[in-house]
């Protein structure tokens, strides 16, 4: 009898819950992330100025405020821009020189074309997604165990947005590789995304079963917040606050990764086999204590490979086995069964997160072109990038947004289609320097929320450590990692090619705001602040780069000040010396001693041009 009635108690607890859940929904249904994609046409405004649709729906905006756009960069500035944007590396001298006259559209979209298929696109833009995917070499915690095979997850990501690989592919792949493609060795290494998160690898017994959750939290907040801009991870202990997340849906969405362990793995690529760190399935059904340290301890105690629904997110306190689903405000009145029914749970998430129709590849695309959108302009559509939620900011272009989420989608999810539209826009174009009507524009939208002016922005941690060395001659361009990052810091290889190690981040890129890998990161900040000077001035790596470029400009056959000055300029940032500039350099060079030369050399890599594009 007793069990009778608690069992009838229960089913109309859950009842109740899926009732609230419902008016919830009811609630929150007009919120614009949860939303279909705006099917609007393109604007028709814009004549004389704009270049395709992106400048329209800019245009529109700028009407409607009654301001003008900035007029267009000149043509130097515009190459370093696009240059760091796209490669993160400056144009050489003599890119700039072919410049100087300006260029046709025909040779602007040849310059486009030709950086958007170089090999170091890739390079630049992995960089951005393993921020997305708190990518490290290193498992975190005390000890902070190296990952000695994570490195062929960067190499991944570095050649599918070399090769274009479709983004609803690639998501697929870093969810659930392993199942969906098992004999094919980059799928299996895609899924190192899943499992990049901290984690600790001397577990106790008191605290194994904790950990477990925790570890299946990261991969929840990874996903949930990288791909879809959802703090799904907020609802672990209670029903979001904001959001109309339910703690059933956390869990729900928790199951997909039930049976999901990391691990290190032997695979056959082509003819050899090859260790990686990825995501695997447990194959009898156990989550096992990990205590590496000890790694041939046995009686280790396990539990099932099964998720429970924890009472206020107590792991003392499981309640009943949750199956996969997915947030019931994404599933458009669609019951979960269509992508969960005969699948494994991650290849269901995989399939959900990626269906345009009935699942959440709406907002999938969104997402995407947002963060694209954030990195070539320093702010997203979408401000908080990471949180399309309801206290994330709102769209500032709500139909251009998902004009070019569509645009992503009907363009079978080719990114470099987005970035090509970015690059070739009038908007994109736009000078700092402002027309005859900027006052007013200024005084009508002062934080540039309508794009009509470019912002100056700084380049990120890595580009300014790659920029020292390719300004100063010493950059490898080889391309991939053929093995782990390097801990040497001094080494010539690409900052992306540099060890990721947790517990020994590099204070010269911490200064300039690289990212802790702690977590995924949308927003990186960008401060300024006295130390960044400072280590300019006295880092030795800095100053290494600094005595190689003064052999760069300065040694080999013998040259005039005014010629030394012309190249460091032309190397340095992107121009020629102004008369003012050209006067203050002489007087610096004109004692012609190595020291004077050092100083001229110093003093460019001190300029705000130097890290900042514009």
């Amino acid at each position: 009898m007793l069990i009778t009635i608690l069992f009838g108690s229960m089913v109309c607890f859950l009842q109740h819950a899926e009732a609230a859940e419902s008016e919830e929904e009811k609630s929150a249904r007009n919120h614009w992330s949860y939303q279909p994609l705006i099917k609007a046409d393109v604007p028709t405004e814009g004549q004389g100025w704009a270049r395709n649709g992106i400048d329209r729906f800019i245009t529109r905006r700028h009407k409607e405020a009654g301001i003008m756009p900035a007029n267009e960069a000149t043509p130097n500035v515009l190459a370093r821009r696009i240059f760091f944007d796209v490669l993160g590396l400056p144009p050489s001298p003599e890119e700039v020189s072919k410049l100087v006259n300006g260029f046709d559209e025909s040779e602007y979209k040849q310059i486009v074309d030709q950086l958007l298929a170089s090999p170091h696109f890739g390079e630049q833009w992995a960089r951005y997604w393993l921020d997305v995917a708190r990518f490290a070499e290193s498992a975190g915690f005390e000890q902070d165990f190296d990952r000695d095979d994570a490195w062929r997850y960067r190499d991944f990501v570095t050649r599918t947005f070399n090769e274009d690989i479709p983004y609803d592919k690639f998501v697929r792949l870093q969810i659930a590789g392993d199942l969906l493609q098992p004999d094919k060795a980059d799928s299996i290494i895609a899924t190192g995304f899943i499992v990049a998160g901290v984690e600790n690898l001397i577990q106790s017994r008191k605290e194994f079963v904790r950990d477990r959750y925790d570890k299946i939290d990261d991969m929840v907040s990874a996903t949930a917040t990288g791909l879809l801009g959802m703090t799904v991870a907020c609802a672990r202990c209670h029903d979001h606050k904001f959001d109309p997340i339910l703690q059933r849906d956390y869990y729900r969405f928790a199951a997909a990764f039930a049976k999901t362990v990391s691990t290190n793995r032997d695979i056959k690529n082509d003819k050899s086999n090859i260790k990686v760190f990825c995501a695997s399935e447990v194959p009898d059904g156990r989550i096992r204590m990990v205590v590496v340290s000890e790694p041939h301890r046995k009686n280790l105690p396990s539990v099932l490979a099964q998720v429970n629904f924890l009472d206020r997110g107590n792991t003392e306190s499981p309640g009943e086995v949750m199956r996969p689903g997915f947030p019931r405000i994404l599933l458009n009145g669609k019951d979960d069964s269509k992508w969960t029914k005969d699948n494994p749970g991650r290849v269901a998430l995989a399939n959900w997160i990626t269906d345009t129709d009935d699942g959440a590849g709406q907002l999938l695309a969104r997402v995407m072109v947002n963060r694209i959108w954030y990195k070539y302009f320093g702010r997203g559509i979408v401000a908080t990038t990471s949180d399309f939620g309801t206290r994330g900011d709102r769209p500032t272009h709500p139909q251009l947004l998902d004009w070019l989420a569509g645009e992503l989608i009907r363009n079978e999810w080719s990114l470099k289609h987005i970035h090509k539209l970015i690059l070739m826009s009038a908007t994109y174009r736009q000078g700092y320097f402002k027309n005859k009507s900027s006052l007013t524009a200024n005084q009508k939208d002062p934080e540039n929320l309508l794009l009509w002016h470019r912002e100056p922005k700084r380049l990120g941690a890595e580009s300014i450590r790659d920029n020292l060395l390719s300004v100063s001659g010493r950059l490898d361009r080889r391309l991939y990692g053929q093995g782990p990052g390097t801990l040497d810091f001094n080494s010539p290889r690409r900052t992306l090619y540099l060890r990721a190690k947790r517990a020994r981040l590099v204070p010269l890129l911490q200064l300039f705001d690289a990212s802790d890998t702690l977590q995924g990161i949308g927003n990186r900040q960008s401060t300024t602040t006295a130390t960044q000077g400072l280590a300019i001035l006295n880092d030795p790596f800095v100053d290494e780069c600094i005595q190689e470029f003064v052999k760069r400009i300065a040694g080999g056959k013998p040259k005039n000040n005014q010629l030394i000055i012309e190249e460091g300029f032309l190397h340095a940032v992107g121009r020629r010396p102004t008369g003012l500039e050209k006067e203050i350099c002489l007087e610096i060079l004109k004692p012609g001693t190595g020291e004077s030369r050092h100083d001229f050399c110093q003093m460019l890599f001190c300029l705000n041009e130097f890290i900042y594009v514009e």
